[in-house]
């Protein structure tokens, strides 16, 4: 504006009035002779980068452009919205929602102590003892909890008698091929009296209702019954090495990676840890159990390297048909279940036994 001004100025000088194009010159001269305060000042006619560039208005990248109106990468592709990884994946959501949500599982959300007390409480309800005798009167009568097609067999050797009523049946004794025999059944307990002794008082509520909890005691042939004692449950290599005190299909020597002890002497608590009882392949899942049951039923302990050969057991033997068959029969007799049975994937919920 201030440009134009000057020119104005010239032509009137010199088409106007003399006097007032004399000073209108005379203004002229000022602004070239150096009096430019106003064009000096004038930044923003000269700079008006606004004016004169125009950067929005020229470029007017957003206008011309419109990244967001044209590509709209937002609106278009939406990745976060089509593909929502977190909200579709969102894998913490989905592992998770079978630990908080399924209704159908009792125990949805329960590990450890808090699925031991569970159990515990579950076990105890309902529970009726019956006293070693009554129990087992219920487990060798004709038709009762372990006459399976009218034999009774021994957990750890498979040979089996006819049931007959005894509590100490001998008759038509075979091995498990069918091989005729002779030997004699009595009952053991797997969890061993040895150790009921130890946590629990003799002659208290919580013994007598643990001696003859059917859920630990089983048939077995009375030379390995006895042979068996109090020794822990473990892995051996008596096989390997010759040293089997008793290797009856279950065998009976020292501990895995000890050697020394093949008559594993009783009376001597050391040995009891040295020396271990392999239970056959086809009962190690039945025993392992029915010794977690007892766990978590009367709140006692079970050894630490006992405890890791019965969880391998409880994998590798998993229930059958019999051993559920023998549960329900428990719970008519005595009112409860074990729900290791049920659910044998409860055992590794449970970190300490």
């Amino acid at each position: 504006m201030r440009r134009l001004s000057l020119g104005l100025i010239v032509l009137l000088a010199a088409c106007g009035d003399p006097a007032t194009s004399s000073d209108a010159l005379d203004a002229v001269d000022d602004v070239l002779s150096g009096d430019t305060a106003v064009a000096d000042d004038t930044a923003v006619a000269d700079d008006t980068a606004v004016a004169d560039d125009t950067t929005v208005a020229d470029d007017t990248t957003v206008a011309d452009d419109t990244a967001v109106a044209d590509d709209t990468a937002v609106a278009d592709d939406t990745t976060p919205a089509e593909d929502t990884s977190v909200g579709e994946d969102t894998t913490p959501v989905e592992d998770t929602a079978a630990d908080t949500v399924d209704p159908s599982d009792p125990y949805a959300g329960l590990d450890s102590a808090a699925l031991r007390e569970a159990l515990h409480a579950e076990t105890v309800a309902g529970h009726t003892p019956l006293g070693y005798d009554a129990a087992r009167d219920a487990m060798y009568a004709v038709g009762g909890i372990d006459d399976f097609g009218g034999r009774i067999e021994g957990i750890y050797t498979g040979r089996s008698v006819d049931a007959n009523g005894s509590r100490t049946p001998n008759k038509n004794c075979t091995l498990a091929d069918g091989t005729v025999t002779s030997c004699r059944l009595n009952t053991e307990h797997t969890f061993a009296r040895y150790y009921l002794d130890l946590a629990l008082t003799e002659g208290t509520q919580a013994y007598w209702a643990a001696e003859g909890d059917i859920h630990h005691i089983f048939p077995s042939d009375e030379v390995v019954n006895n042979a068996r004692w109090h020794f822990d449950f473990g892995t051996t290599q008596c096989l390997a090495d010759g040293n089997c005190k008793v290797d009856e299909e279950s065998q009976l020597g020292q501990r895995d990676g000890i050697t020394g002890f093949a008559n594993c002497p009783t009376g001597n608590l050391d040995q009891g840890h040295v020396c271990v009882m392999q239970v056959r392949p086809a009962r190690q899942g039945d025993v392992a159990r029915g010794l977690f049951y007892m766990a978590v039923r009367y709140e006692m302990a079970l050894d630490d390297d006992m405890e890791a050969a019965l969880r391998a057991w409880n994998l590798a033997d998993p229930p059958d048909a019999r051993e559920r068959t023998r549960n329900d029969g428990i719970e008519d007799a005595q009112g409860n279940r074990n729900p290791f049975v049920d659910r044998p994937d409860l055992v590794d919920r449970i970190t300490d036994y």
